[in-house]
């Protein structure tokens, strides 16, 4: 039977995924601008991220744009440490978490200093909740979060985040957050396998986040680099403490493939830096060419390393 796989769970229809040549017309770059949101939803923070940032860009310009559409209680926008020079993105902090909603509908993918604006909330705080995270993968790159959550909503998720890069492009997938093992288990099983907008899509808990802490101190020791077998995983070691998920994806972006995921991997407790992260491509040859371009390269002012990662198996 198709039912279950075609169409959406339980009668839903989210927009979109009945249409007409809908998944292959979001594949061409030009097609998709940036992700857009589709209506007013109040986060809850009143802080937003605001990339794709022209690198002249300060904190007073941007301040004076963002004022147009509430009261704007700072603006950071961050830099290199050594430099100095601009990241391309900042931190804003509106009076009210009302008034970011509606700078996200009013300055999402406007122009200013010639570039359009990536405009979302900060999700520093989210990512420190926790919960049981859940890959959906293979998405439409027209996906947008109130779609993945109209779709994911029958099991409760207390967050969906369609992944994008730092101009607003969609990175073709997405995470879930679930408050509990079990729901995240459930929704596996109902959605891996499901068609949506002609796509099946890849639904399993999130693995390059998990279970790797226990290996890795041995693993530092010894072992011979050159000897290992290449694996579409990356071991990046020696970042800066203050180096972010955005900063580390726009990095390996350099080496000619866009990874799948780039995750600076955070300590339980306080949530900070570990100081080091993985980076995720499709396949172990991209993988392996970002090694040779990015292995001693500068990122935010330290010299990074990059290997393999060992416990990945490149099967």
């Amino acid at each position: 039977g198709t039912s279950k796989r075609r169409g959406c769970p339980r009668g839903t229809v989210p927009a979109g995924a009945q249409g007409h040549g809908g998944a292959m017309a979001a594949y061409n770059d030009e097609a998709v601008p940036v992700q857009q949101p589709s209506a007013i939803q109040v986060p809850s923070t009143a802080t937003l991220f605001v990339g794709n940032l022209a690198w002249s860009t300060t904190s007073e310009d941007l301040k004076k744009y963002c004022a147009a559409v509430g009261n704007v209680l700072s603006v950071e926008v961050q830099s290199h440490a050594d430099t100095g020079r601009s990241k391309g993105w900042a931190l804003v902090t509106y009076s009210t978490s009302e008034e970011a909603a509606v700078a996200i509908t009013q300055l999402h993918g406007h122009d200013f200093n010639d570039r359009p604006l990536n405009v979302r909330v900060d999700r520093s705080n989210v990512e420190q909740m926790g919960g049981t995270l859940v890959f959906v993968g293979n998405l439409p790159w027209s996906t947008t979060n109130e779609q993945l959550l109209e779709l994911f909503g029958q099991f409760n998720p207390f967050d969906v985040n369609v992944k994008t890069t730092m101009n607003g492009r969609s990175r073709g997938f997405a995470i879930v957050r679930f408050d509990t093992p079990e729901r995240a288990e459930v929704a596996i099983g109902t959605m891996q396998g499901f068609i949506f907008e002609g796509r099946t899509l890849d639904v399993r808990i999130d693995r390059p986040l998990t279970d790797r802490r226990p290996k890795r101190a041995a693993n530092e020791e010894g072992g011979a680099e050159d000897a290992q077998e290449p694996t579409n995983t990356l071991f990046v070691t020696n970042l800066d403490w203050k180096s972010t998920d955005d900063d580390l994806f726009q990095h390996f972006s350099q080496a000619g493939s866009t990874p799948t995921s780039a995750a600076v991997q955070k300590n339980e407790a306080n949530g900070r830096s570990k100081g080091w992260g993985l980076v995720m491509y499709e396949t172990p040859e991209e993988a392996t060419s970002a090694m040779v371009q990015l292995n001693n390269t500068d990122l935010d002012s330290r010299k990074i390393r990059v290997r393999f990662d060992k416990n990945v198996s490149s099967s």
